[in-house]
Formats: C-alpha cells, sequence, structure tokens
C-alpha cells in the first residue's frame, strides 16, 4: 500500500516526520533510484526507498500490552522531569510511540507499537473501538445520572454516550465507552458534578490487561490482536 514518503521514513525509525520532509526537500531521498518530491508516494514492501545512500530496511512490527502504573505520562518525552512510559520498557530494543493516551494518574491497559496504521485503526472514531474502565467516584450515582450518561452529554459540542454501566461496589463502577476523546472519562463525570478519584483501563476491545503485573510489558499474540477489534464485545465481557 502506498504512503506519503515522509511517513515512511518516519516509520521505519530514522527521523521524524518533519525531518523527513526536510531530507526529501534537499534531494536526499530516492525512490527507485529517482530524487524523490515532497508529496510522493511509496509501496514500502514494494519500492526501493534510500535516505542519503542507504536503503531503508523496516524493522519487525511489534505490538506491546503495559499495564501502565500511575505517575507516568503517556508519551515518548517527558517535560519538566516527567517520567514516561518508555522508561518502562526494559529490555526493547524497537522503536515504539503509545497507541492513544492514559492521564499521568490513570492506571491499567496501554498499547505501543511501530506500526502506524494500527495504531491509527485502534485510535481514529470511526472504527468505535470500546475501552472499558474500572472508576471510584466521590459519590453514588443516580438513577437520573445513569440515564445523563447514557442519553449523551455534550462534550466539546459533541453528544458523548456510554455503551454501558454497572455498579460494583460502594463509589466503584465498571464503564464501557468507545469514544476516544482526551481525558473523556473525567470529563463525562464532571459533567454531572462528580469527581474520579481512581481510573483504571482494564480492556480495548476484547483485548484485557488480565494479570500482567502494574508497570510490566510484554509482546501481543496473532490472536490477543483480533481480539482488540473483535465485534462479539457483550459475549466476551460476560466471560471476563
Amino acid at each position: 500500500m502506498k504512503k506519503r514518503l515522509q511517513k515512511i521514513i518516519a516509520e521505519a525509525g530514522i527521523c521524524s516526520r518533519r525531518k523527513a520532509e526536510e531530507l526529501i526537500k534537499k534531494g536526499e531521498v530516492t525512490i527507485n533510484g529517482k530524487v524523490a518530491k515532497l508529496g510522493d508516494k511509496a509501496d514500502p514492501d514494494k519500492d526501493e526507498i534510500r535516505v542519503k545512500g542507504k536503503l531503508i530496511k523496516f524493522p519487525e512490527k511489534v505490538y506491546i500490552m503495559l499495564n501502565k502504573p500511575s505517575g507516568y505520562v503517556s508519551t515518548t518525552k517527558g517535560q519538566f522531569g516527567q517520567k514516561t512510559v518508555m522508561e518502562l520498557l526494559k529490555g526493547l530494543k524497537i522503536r515504539v510511540f503509545p497507541v492513544g493516551r492514559l492521564d499521568v494518574d490513570t492506571e491499567g491497559l496501554l498499547l505501543l507499537t511501530n506500526d502506524g496504521d494500527f495504531a491509527n485503526r485502534v485510535m481514529h472514531p470511526r472504527y468505535g473501538i470500546k475501552k472499558t474502565y474500572f472508576v471510584v467516584l466521590n459519590g453514588e450515582l443516580s438513577e437520573k445520572d445513569v440515564k445523563k450518561l447514557k442519553s449523551g452529554i455534550i462534550i466539546d459540542g459533541k453528544r458523548v454516550q456510554i455503551d454501558s454501566i454497572e455498579k460494583k461496589g460502594k463509589h466503584k463502577y465498571r464503564l464501557v465507552i468507545h469514544e476516544g476523546m482526551k481525558r473523556i472519562v473525567k470529563r463525562l463525570f464532571e459533567a454531572i458534578e462528580f469527581r474520579v478519584r481512581y481510573l483504571y483501563r482494564d480492556k480495548i476491545g476484547n483485548l484485557s490487561v488480565g494479570r500482567l503485573p502494574k508497570g510490566k510489558w510484554r509482546k501481543l499474540t496473532e490472536r490477543e490482536l483480533m481480539l482488540i477489534f473483535s465485534e462479539d464485545f457483550s459475549n466476551s465481557s460476560k466471560k471476563s
């Protein structure tokens, strides 16, 4: 499949897209022996792409599950001395990036990869990948509150609805939602005047973090990758 050249170069781990654009403008990138122009596309599986004369070699596609602890930001680089989730990937030699984000104080399942197409499919709203959260609030939800969450609340001009909510204990709830807006779970509860005291993401699609210890990571199997995009969500959720 053809992609923009700067995206291919970035996915190969050579440099950022912005730097790749600079290299293309300088005439330092070729496609099948011809000097590339900004805006050109190529197929990384068929075309010979060289940067400064060196043939691009693509690393193995890697898909990682991390049980993120509190105190780490979900970015490749931290600011003001913040710890990033990349510091937890000890022993991994392939460059990856987080698929979406969890707030610094939110814990649970975070995916990381070097596959941009996979990341886009997980994050893009049109695919409707559901996420399951365990949330502790500062009070009890009434039936009216639950109805509001299910019928939808306007966030940034968009009506956002939860898929389901189940009471799991005092102030504790299990929430399923497919919307991926930034801080969406906390913002929904703030809209009905509740504060989230603790938030943990347990599932993405039908993939669960399971018994993976907090702060640890491992590679996903092919079967687990399929679980992310499985549509039989309700049946799988009842079994978990």
